[in-house]
């Protein structure tokens, strides 16, 4: 366990010598390790407390791919923000803004592939199949989902989404732990990685959405504008996931990549069956 409090004589974060549990030049606390009892107190302390460093932070993780994870998991924690404070406040605002200015997700289609309406309700009640042979008054809950354009359906979805990538993270990070757990082979190692590219990505995104927001409020509503911003992000996350795995695993290039695949894969797989669950829980508790 990589553990700063078993015996060490300097400061990780800025190489003082310790004289007591706190370094005498920058106040970090030797004490701290990587396990899941400090990462709940950080979990608990970054719902309420954001400090000046998480200004710094939020300028490394766009400029510096894999820069805070390295320092973090060297010792250096004491000039960034935590990697679960980064990550809660940072999809905070994410969920917010994509509330208001993204594009709703819900699709509801039937076992033919068309878009469900309200009068086919009726129908799927009359044949439910396995899955929704118990939900009680399904033809009810169909049509409240469907109706008022969806509304309420995309309402309870966007509450949930939060919640699905709580899930869809630690998930990630195992694969990504079974891919470098030569160079990592620490589970939370690689799960502080995975926080802070996804702390990056909503970070992005969240930018992304407003910048397209002012150009279409000057320009005109052009869907075109949202698709070039969402395309853009997507290859800056490619750039910046490579250059952050060569920076905090130092594998070989080949390895690198693959380990970019799988990483994307596993998001695809988990992020598709989380949302789809979702999806269907939103759509019966409409």
């Amino acid at each position: 366990m990589n553990d700063a409090s078993g015996g060490h004589t300097h400061c990780a974060n800025c190489g003082a010598p310790l004289a007591d549990r706190y370094c005498g030049r920058c106040g970090q606390d030797s004490h701290v390790s990587l396990s899941f009892a400090h990462f709940l107190h950080e979990f608990v302390e970054g719902m309420f407390h954001v400090d000046s460093s998480f200004w710094r932070t939020l300028r490394t993780l766009v400029i510096r791919p894999g820069l805070l994870t390295e320092q973090y998991l060297g010792g250096k924690r004491r000039a960034y923000s935590p990697p679960f404070r980064t990550y809660l406040v940072i999809s905070i605002a994410y969920f917010i803004v994509a509330s208001v200015f993204a594009a709703p997700m819900s699709r509801v289609v039937t076992p033919g592939g068309r878009e469900m309406q309200p009068s086919d309700c009726a129908q799927i009640a009359a044949h439910p199949g396995w899955l929704l042979r118990f939900v009680p008054d399904l033809e009810g809950s169909c049509r409240r989902a469907l109706s008022d354009d969806k509304r309420a359906l995309n309402a309870a979805l966007e509450n949930l989404l939060p919640k699905v990538m709580f899930v869809v993270l630690p998930l990630v990070a195992l694969m990504q732990f079974w891919i470098y757990r030569r160079q990592r082979p620490l589970y939370l190692e690689n799960l502080v990685f995975i926080l802070h590219f996804q702390s990056f990505y909503y970070l992005a995104s969240t930018l992304a959405l407003l910048l397209a927001a002012a150009i279409t409020a000057l320009a005109g509503p052009k869907a075109v504008v949202a698709e070039f911003f969402e395309f853009v992000i997507y290859v800056w996350s490619v750039f910046y996931l490579f250059i952050a795995a060569r920076r905090v695993y130092r594998a070989s290039t080949l390895k690198i990549v693959l380990g970019l695949a799988a990483l994307a894969l596993s998001y695809m797989v988990f992020w598709s069956l989380g949302v789809s669950v979702a999806g269907m829980y939103a759509f019966l508790r409409a």
